[in-house]
């Protein structure tokens, strides 16, 4: 006589959701760490394009500053080893991002020990551009824009 019976019983069941349950879980959790990745990467493409965007607008200043109302416009003197603080923020054209900047004088033999006074002297300027995260100040791209005498870069 045949004594099996038809179906699943309650353990094999429990054991199949649970295990559906998992599986369903860790995809869930793969697609969750992907899309922060992508969020991740769409802001440092758009840090990318404010740092661009800043980089363009320093091209159209006279280098040294020779109008009196552009020299505000003109990022700070500032060593090589100095780190950019909030002294040397400028505008940025996305609140989601603060934009620091900055620029080293070098002298013809290479030395950035220039003063103030030394501008005819400057043969290349470095310019350090950081843009970071509004929120937490996370640096999230560094871009150094090199420009010498003939403006050429």
């Amino acid at each position: 006589m045949n004594t099996y019976k038809k179906g699943f019983s309650i353990l094999e069941l429990v054991v199949a959701m649970f295990l559906l349950t998992v599986a369903v879980g860790t995809g869930i959790l793969i697609i969750a760490g992907n899309l922060n990745i992508i969020q991740k990467s769409n802001e440092i493409l758009l840090a990318a394009a404010v740092a661009q965007y800043y980089a363009e607008s320093l091209d159209l200043i006279d280098f040294p500053p020779v109008y009196f109302d552009r020299q505000t416009d003109y990022p700070k003197k500032i060593s090589e080893t100095e780190p950019l603080t909030t002294s040397y923020q400028v505008k940025s054209p996305d609140p989601n991002f603060k934009v620091y900047s900055g620029c080293v004088w070098y002298s013809a033999n290479g030395n950035d020990d220039l003063t103030n006074n030394d501008t005819d002297r400057v043969a290349l300027r470095k310019i350090r551009i950081e843009v970071r995260r509004a929120k937490d100040n996370y640096v999230l791209i560094k871009q150094p824009i090199f420009i010498t005498r003939n403006g050429i870069y």
